[in-house]
């Protein structure tokens, strides 16, 4: 991240924006006018003033950075020297910081330097990777300066990538799912990207490509074959239909990967910004469209009922607004809780006690012993019908238990020496976010980690992680409120009491309206699918900007998977 950490000096940028104004002379004209929502105004570049102080310079470079992708970078290219500005890649990475904070900047006339510490939010990898910072960590980046021959201040050295803040980020990209089939093939599975929003299309198709993030690749996979690339023509929408102009090497695709792939295509094009695609058409090499039907693969899954919450002694399932008994399902111990389902209701477990995960499937019957342990986490029920837990303080593996009793150990080499709090199987059944301290502090950590399975779709480890949610300082809940996006209870910031917060596999986190109370949060598909129970035992339904009572007397709820 060394070249990313000089960009941060476009921080400033946000400052200096300009915008356009509205006209105060000229003659009054009368006519019909169709509204529009404005947009946000794109930042303004100007070029370097004359005889501009290190100071003047080094701020009118930070804003015409962060303006770049509307000029292709020309004007902030004129802050620097011949060869400075050959050597810089802006595309290299991006740092984000908060539009409300300021960085600090300090200049040496002296020896023609400048130091700007910067408050991060987050930075983007050159692959469109986002990675949210931690509270109260900054960047310090230098710039080195020097005169020309005709005496005037240009940037001389200064790491590759720029800065800019949440405004303009939010202003030249946006958020672009590359999707990729899972291990059997039956469903796709997100790897969360940020790009550009001119020439988006065509960035993701590259990104897609080029293969899934590090961490995810050993849980998924892509059906073009190695060496494919995208064509001279890219990316063309017109109708609703995007061509894709592909390299020769795809031609040798199998029909089974053709459909894959179109698959895998459709799915990432359609988020494409200011592009509505229904439908894909791929050439190879400039040969003739392919006529494969795209794979049917399922993606982003939702539960059709729920939340499922105990009340009155009984596993009850909200409908219509009131809640009614699940039919079906075996007697509840007195002392159980935190009951999970799997998508299709055939597997219904629950904790008895904080010892004991039991089975609930079995009508009118007891319940029957799954696992015995001694402090377990809330289970979760993978679309493979394996039921998660962990002893909190194992600090080694987590514990997978099949429908019939089988039971299996599944370690990560990264959750050596851990404390598990809280788990969350997505329902693709590739992922799985863990709520941890970390190995050799009590730090709390979200990871998200691969699922790696066997032909039978038995659990056998777990793989690479990605750390997500940094700016939250504890945590004890998570749960999936969809194929990409975490709902975690915790604290952050200046909040003294857990808030339910969004955080997505690869984005910036954010928190939710408070309600005092909060003991629990289940999520179904979507963020307004979210609801939460509290100390007094209400059922609260996140509506717009507020949280709604719908029932009382309840406790945990849950959806299905």
């Amino acid at each position: 991240m060394t070249r990313l950490r000089t960009v941060a000096l476009a921080l400033v940028l946000a400052l200096l924006t300009g915008c356009a104004t509205i006209p105060t002379s000229g003659p009054i004209g009368t006519g019909d006018v169709a509204l529009t929502e404005p947009g946000r105004p794109i930042p303004l570049a100007n070029d370097p003033p004359q005889d501009a102080t290190i100071q003047g310079i080094v701020q009118g470079f930070l804003v015409a950075a962060a303006a770049g992708l509307a000029d292709q970078f020309v004007v902030a290219r004129k802050y620097l020297t011949v060869q400075a500005s050959t050597a810089w890649a802006p595309d290299a990475g991006v740092v984000v910081y908060n539009a409300r904070t300021q960085p600090e900047i300090a200049v040496n006339e002296d020896d023609g330097t400048a130091v700007v510490t910067i408050p991060l939010q987050g930075t983007l990898d050159e692959n469109g990777v986002y990675t949210e910072a931690p509270p109260e960590v900054t960047q310090e980046l230098a710039l080195e300066l020097t005169r020309t021959a005709d005496n005037q201040w240009r940037i001389s050295s200064l790491p590759d990538g720029v800065a800019m803040s949440t405004t303009d980020f939010d202003q030249f990209y946006r958020q672009m799912p590359l999707y990729f089939a899972s291990a059997d093939v039956t469903h796709l599975v997100p790897d969360l990207r940020w790009f550009p929003v001119n020439g988006a299309a065509n960035y993701a198709v590259r990104a897609l490509l080029a293969g899934p993030s590090a961490w995810l690749r050993d849980a998924v996979q892509t059906a073009a074959p190695e060496g494919t690339r995208l064509g001279a023509a890219g990316v063309v929408v017109a109708d609703g239909v995007a061509t894709v102009d592909l390299t020769s090497v795809a031609a040798n695709a199998s029909t089974e990967q053709r459909s894959v792939l179109l698959a895998q295509l459709g799915a990432t094009l359609e988020r494409a910004p200011g592009a509505a695609v229904s439908d894909v058409e791929v050439i190879a090499g400039g040969g003739e469209p392919w006529t494969t039907t795209p794979a049917d693969l399922v993606r982003d899954p939702q539960p059709d009922t729920g939340p499922y919450l105990l009340a009155a002694g009984q596993l009850q399932v909200l409908e219509d607004g009131e809640i009614v008994p699940v039919d079906g399902v075996g007697r509840l111990p007195a002392d159980a809780s935190d009951p999970a389902l799997s998508m299709d209701g055939t597997v219904v477990v629950a904790l008895a006690g904080s010892s004991r995960l039991v089975s609930l499937t079995a009508s009118g019957s007891d319940p029957a012993t799954l696992l015995s342990g001694t402090d377990l986490v809330s289970p979760s029920v993978d679309r493979f019908d394996w039921t998660w837990t962990a002893e909190t303080d194992a600090g080694t593996d987590l514990l997978a238990v099949s429908p019939d009793g089988e039971r299996v150990a599944v370690t990560g080499d990264w959750l050596t020496g851990t404390s598990v709090r809280s788990i969350a199987v997505a329902r693709d059944g590739s992922r799985i976010a863990v709520v941890h301290t970390g190995a050799g502090d009590q730090r709390v950590v979200i990871d998200v980690a691969v699922v790696l399975r066997d032909e039978t779709g038995r659990p056998q480890r777990l793989g690479a992680s990605i750390q997500v949610g940094a700016s939250i300082s504890d945590a004890s809940q998570v749960e999936w409120v969809d194929e990409s996006t975490l709902a975690v209870l915790g604290l952050s910031g200046s909040l003294v009491v857990p808030a339910v917060h969004l955080v997505p596999v690869g984005g910036q986190s954010s928190a939710l309206p408070l309600v005092d109370g909060t003991r629990s949060v289940a999520a179904g598909r979507g963020d307004r699918s979210i609801y939460l129970s509290d100390d007094e035992g209400s059922l609260l339904w996140r509506q717009g900007t507020a949280w709604v009572p719908v029932v009382a007397g309840v406790q945990d709820p849950v959806f299905p998977g």
